[in-house]
């Protein structure tokens, strides 16, 4: 069995999805794409640009964006001008022609390369919707689990806990998807263990679903010390809240090091504790500088091994987005096939079997009434 633990499926990225209109949902993608690693590239010769080019560089949020046009380009690209100057920034893969990927194709890769299921993940930059990922678990409920999400800023009025509660028990959706970027229209004032929040941290760990963390911040994708402020706040929400179980998304970014290949301990006791899991997926987060099959990332995982053991990892591929570093087959098989150190018991856990028991030991609420009343 293995499972993918970070696969996506949605439609044209340029639709209103949940934002407010289009133009709202754009603001988000440009600000999500203003320290992205990518990069923006200057059409003319492919060169790096030198200098922000859709925000100012110093504000955080929503209020540091240009006014450059930004807009969903075709080929995988998002595209803008700053100064007469046209650039993009490759965020998808090139073949992504259209700018939407089917839950069709998802199912097709994982066919051909051999993952059995899948749990789509969020993300709400894709403009997804609830109704959305609900649709793909009704349809392929064999193979689909599926993520919500709510306004992270707002999360303490009533409308997002009840937003939440309609997801889950009648939607079928069955974990919530949580990114600190949340907090950029705020400009990042709020923050995830506050205490305006506990009743909607209360409502999650009634519903006992987890919840899978994106603790990046995009202004600060870099700094060392804003990622572990986000792993302390995590710790207290973790001890205010001991029955929800919490899902570390992106594994270990570059920003989790204190130093060249150095976690701090903080860092590791959080994977450690029992309510706590962690994505293993290095191809998306520097494929554009290691190659395949990732030789560099080998003392990570071998570090991760014996700090907490198998139990405590799930690997994903988060497609169709690492397909502009390496294949589907190759996001798997440089785990697979080349950590030769991890037992093969311990790689089925981490393969399958660990995520098996996060996202599919029950049915969808959802799914489950309709099946009764069938």
């Amino acid at each position: 069995m293995i499972i993918d633990a970070h696969a996506h499926a949605f439609p044209y990225v340029g639709n209103k999805g949940l934002y407010d209109s289009e133009a709202d949902h754009l603001r988000h993608l440009q600000r999500h794409m203003t320290t992205h690693p990518q990069g923006g590239r200057r059409f003319r010769d492919n060169g790096l640009a030198d200098r922000p080019t859709l925000w100012d560089g110093k504000t955080p949020g929503f209020a540091g964006l240009l006014d450059v046009n930004f807009r969903v380009g075709p080929y995988g690209r998002f595209e803008w001008e700053k100064d007469g100057e046209p650039y993009y920034i490759q965020f998808f893969p090139v073949s992504l022609e259209v700018m939407e990927a089917k839950p069709e194709r998802m199912l097709a890769q994982m066919q051909y390369v051999g993952v059995d299921k899948g749990l789509l993940q969020f993300a709400k930059m894709y403009g997804l919707t609830n109704e959305y990922l609900s649709d793909c678990v009704r349809r392929w409920p064999d193979k689909f689990r599926a993520c919500t999400a709510v306004d992270e800023d707002t999360a303490d009025r009533p409308a997002q806990i009840d937003a939440l509660r309609h997801a889950v028990r009648d939607l079928g959706l069955t974990a919530l998807y949580f990114e600190c970027n949340g907090y950029g229209r705020s400009n990042y004032e709020n923050h995830l263990e506050d205490a305006k929040y506990n009743a909607f941290w209360e409502e999650v760990q009634s519903l006992g679903i987890p919840v899978l963390w994106d603790i990046r911040i995009a202004v600060r994708r870099t700094s060392h010390a804003a990622y572990m402020e986000e792993v302390m706040r995590l710790h207290t929400l973790i001890r205010r809240f001991p029955r929800i179980r919490h899902v570390l998304t992106h594994g270990f970014p570059s920003s989790a090091f204190s130093s060249l290949g150095v976690i701090p301990e903080e860092l590791w006791a959080l994977m450690r504790h029992p309510m706590v899991t962690t994505e293993i997926l290095f191809p998306i987060l520097y494929g554009a500088s290691w190659e395949y099959p990732y030789v560099e990332a080998r003392p990570i995982i071998r570090e991760a091994m014996k700090r907490a053991g198998p139990t405590k990892f799930i690997w994903g591929a988060d497609m169709p987005n690492v397909e502009r570093t390496c294949t589907y087959a190759q996001s798997l098989n440089y785990l697979r096939k080349y950590c030769d150190f991890i037992p093969a018991g311990d790689m089925d856990m981490i393969l399958g079997r660990n995520a098996e028991a996060l996202y599919f030991s029950a049915e969808p609420a959802g799914l489950a009434r309709e099946a009764a009343h069938a």
